[in-house]
């Protein structure tokens, strides 16, 4: 895992916390993956936005801080899965509280009607891709 340490050699929780976490896709992907194992390809087409050097390389931070697990198969094709660890589940709490902050954020900042969308069955797809696992 990555630490970095303050001037006093000890380990900040909002630093080591924020340093798990950084990089702009990875709370996309702990999400995506809170309730279901998923494969490479599967998480490209949830986020179409990604490169598959950036996805992979999320991944592979992930995976080495102990929040997800990957499971190769070995057959032909290769196959591989990619799931939370109980650590990575541990956060998934925190996650729906941050999806709770975001939708009142929404509110309050945004052109987005969240209710209207809500109301609709998630017309704006974008909401709809956000809260419809929640």
């Amino acid at each position: 895992m990555r630490f970095f340490l303050d001037n006093n050699s000890d380990l900040c929780p909002v630093t080591v916390t924020q340093n798990v976490l950084m990089g702009k896709w990875k709370l996309t992907i702990l999400w995506i993956l809170h309730n279901k194992t998923r494969r490479f390809n599967e998480l490209q087409r949830l986020i179409p936005t990604i490169s598959r050097g950036v996805l992979t390389q999320q991944l592979r931070e992930l995976e080495h801080d102990g929040l997800i697990h990957r499971e190769v198969y070995r057959e032909v094709p290769p196959k591989v899965e990619y799931s939370l660890t109980a650590i990575g589940v541990s956060f998934i709490p925190v996650m729906s509280h941050i999806m709770e902050w975001g939708v009142g954020y929404i509110k309050k900042t945004s052109t987005c009607n969240i209710d209207v969308c809500m109301e609709n069955d998630f017309p704006c797809n974008k909401c709809h891709e956000m809260l419809k696992t929640k």
